[in-house]
């Protein structure tokens, strides 16, 4: 009966225990908006609901003073002094599908107003990453009110929880990175286009011969190459030049040269 007692008391001094670890270890509540440096984004929680964002683990803020408690993270708050600046860490686990509920989740942060942008690791748009893996990470910009800053979103992922870095500091969202355009590749280009896109005839660009010129043209601020489609005339059988096309080196911008200007077309 002794040895019977004992564990029931120890039992008992073990629960006792536990439940006091678990009240000093509350969960943060998951707050609607993430603030930083008078900065607003909409929660993982608020876009996604609350069926569909897991449980919010940590929330370790930076700047106290937004509306967002420091006392309601489930570890200490600290301001993070860096060369980027300081950032609020936001964490939720018991994801169905972390690579899906990242997805989402940016989908909506980069559309409507105050947008963000995918970037890569050196602040240059990008395209988004395959969110279909089970671990991952992708980084969202977007400038803020502040002249030479921007706000910096830092989101990784594992199959059932994500981790939310934001980030306040300098910095500029830059172009994407472009590989040169080569004379081969613009011509390849325009041959797997349609001859109406160009505003030519026909059926296949197989019935032109394209020929790149030399040198650049700037259209807008922007340097093209300068392009010329040549069509077999059926009686002479003599090349006769059908259009002159100017695209940039991108190729986001495709031009026709029309008695000394230019008209986009809508082939890219």
């Amino acid at each position: 009966m002794r040895k019977l007692r004992w564990g029931l008391g120890m039992s008992v001094y073990a629960s006792a225990i536990l439940l006091l670890s678990a009240c000093g270890n509350k969960l943060p509540t998951p707050p609607d908006t993430y603030e930083l440096n008078g900065e607003s984004v909409p929660s993982f929680n608020a876009v996604l609901g609350e069926d569909s964002s897991g449980t919010m683990t940590t929330m370790e803020t930076a700047d106290a003073g937004t509306g967002t408690s420091a006392s309601q993270s489930a570890a200490a708050s600290s301001e993070t002094a860096s060369s980027t600046g300081v950032e609020n860490q936001y964490a939720y686990d018991k994801l169905d599908a972390g690579g899906t509920a990242v997805s989402q989740y940016v989908e909506s942060l980069t559309s409507g107003n105050d947008a963000f942008t995918v970037v890569d690791e050196n602040g240059a748009q990008t395209d988004p990453p395959d969110y279909t893996t089970e671990t991952g990470t992708v980084t969202l910009a977007r400038s803020t009110s502040e002249s030479g800053k921007i706000l910096t979103m830092e989101i990784s992922w594992t199959a059932e929880g994500c981790q939310i870095t934001l980030t306040y500091g300098d910095g500029a969202i830059k172009p994407a990175a472009v590989e040169p355009m080569t004379n081969d590749d613009a011509v390849e280009y325009l041959q797997g286009l349609r001859p109406e896109e160009l505003g030519l005839t026909g059926s296949s660009m197989s019935e032109y011969h394209i020929y790149p010129i030399e040198g650049m043209v700037m259209v807008n601020g922007v340097a093209c190459l300068k392009i010329q489609a040549y069509q077999v005339d059926k009686s002479s059988h003599a090349n006769r030049i059908a259009g002159v096309f100017l695209l940039s080196g991108d190729k986001t911008h495709l031009y026709r040269l029309e008695d000394g200007s230019v008209r986009e077309l809508h082939a890219i």
